[in-house]
Order: C-alpha cells, then structure tokens, then sequence
C-alpha cells in the first residue's frame, strides 16, 4: 500500500520554495491552533495541513527564531529541541492509537519540506507499518565514533544512498534523570548537530543545501539517520536500488568525521 496525499487539503498550504517572501505561520505564536505540548519556544502542535489520510500529522516548532537550525544552536538550546522532540515522539508511540509513529525533519529546498523555520514533523500512521522496508543492516557500516553509550556509523547498505550517517544511543534515555541518561542525551544531541554541520559544510566540497534528518526506534535503540539530499537517483526512484559511495570516500568521510567528533566530545 500507499500513503494517500489529498491534494485538495494541501490547498493554501505556505511554501517558502515556490512562494518566497510570505507571512511564515510558525512566527505567528498567537494564531497557532491545536497545540498538543509547550515548552518555551518549543512547541508541538497538529499540522495544520494534514494532507495523508488514516494519519495523524503534527508539527514540532523548534525555535522561535525564524533562521535558526540544528546546526546553529547553542548547547543548551540544542539539548533542550532533541529532548523535547524525543519525548514527543515517544509520547505518542506511547499512547498505542497508531501502527507507527515516525519522526523526520526536512531542512533546504531539495529536502521535500516547504517552510525554512526550523521544524520537526511527528506522523501517526494509522495503518501503515513504516518500518516495513527498514531493517538494522541500514545503520551498520563503518563505526565512526563510540562514547558513553552513543555511536556514530555510516551506513554501507543505505536506505538510498549515497552517505548516510546514523547516531545510536540506547532507546529511552530522554526520560532518564540519572547524570549518565542527561549526559548521554545531550551527547546523543551533540553528535547529531556535528554530523549535519559536517554533512552541509564539507562533505562532498559543502556543496549540500539540504538534508534530511529521520529517527527510529530500532531493536532497543533510538537511532537518528542523517543525509545530505541531491535530486533523487533514477535507479532509486524507477527501480528501489541504493547506491552507496565508493569504500575510499566512505574512510575519508569517516576519518575527518571522527576527528570532529573527538573534538567535540
């Protein structure tokens, strides 16, 4: 089966790609509706646009400031949105109303999202098993980076390809008050904002204006994939078929990420 997009509901919907320059409604606080959760700036609320049937589609504000992203976030701040989203997330899955629930943020016009004001999306599938072609061999490859209970590999059997990077901590830790669960989580957040500042300012020249971000839960594991987006394969797109960098650009992308990350850490 397919998810079914009702392009008649999309009707209206605010595009910052095909309309530039108009009103950003995520910087409009007072008229937001329906909002599920609040925490400062961040706000967790149903999309307004729910375009998918059999879904429950929300949207999680990160910041109130229209062009921040992950990548240009404070420590604090940043810990702060990876907590709040994890929670989200996990709330929802918790309350058992949907087969999946997935997690995703698209950032930057090649990306498939329409608004640049830093956001998450949080959809409930109501039918439709979204862990159905993902499996773990999409997040083992080549160990980048271990510290505490947090890893960081690139995957060698990608979902699409072509430099997938994967950050995995045990599932469970944004809930955790112990020092080692805040400082894990934080750790996990961390390393999250230095692959995608890696994935958009040097691999592959810095040439990447977009990148997605997706979560799973995965065999115990939270587990965030990013990747850098380009005009999507045709062997992908007419055929299902990953492709994955050659083995010697994989180890200069490993060997430069994980001296970021050392230094980081």
């Amino acid at each position: 089966m397919a998810l079914v997009f009702d392009v008649v509901k999309a009707k209206g919907k605010p595009d910052d790609n095909r309309r530039p320059g108009t009103s950003c409604p995520f910087c409009d606080v007072d008229g937001l509706e329906n909002i599920i959760r609040r925490d400062g700036d961040r706000i967790w609320l149903q999309n307004k646009f729910r375009t998918l049937r059999h879904t429950m589609q929300t949207v999680l504000i990160e910041s109130a400031d229209h062009d921040a992203d992950i990548t240009t976030y404070e420590p604090e701040e940043l810990h702060g949105v990876i907590r709040f989203a994890l929670s989200c997330w996990e709330q929802m899955i918790d309350s058992g109303d949907y087969r999946s629930v997935l997690m995703y943020k698209n950032m930057g016009p090649l990306s498939g999202g329409s608004l640049t004001h830093p956001h998450m999306q949080i959809v409930g599938l109501e039918e439709e098993d979204g862990y159905a072609e993902i499996s773990m061999k999409h997040f083992e490859g080549i160990e980048v980076w271990r510290r505490g209970r947090v890893r960081a590999t690139i995957s060698t059997d990608p979902v699409m390809g072509f430099f997938e990077v994967n950050v995995i901590c045990p599932q469970g830790l944004a809930h955790g008050n112990a020092p080692e669960d805040i400082e894990d989580t934080n750790r996990f957040a961390d390393a999250l904002q230095t692959v995608v500042r890696y994935v958009l300012n040097e691999h592959h020249g810095g040439r990447a204006s977009s990148y997605n971000l997706f979560f799973y839960h995965m065999e115990g594991m939270t587990i965030v994939k990013a990747l850098p987006r380009w005009v999507v394969s045709p062997y992908f797109v007419g055929y299902r078929l990953a492709q994955c960098n050659a083995e010697t650009t994989l180890a200069r992308d490993a060997e430069r990420l994980r001296e970021l990350l050392d230094e980081r850490a």
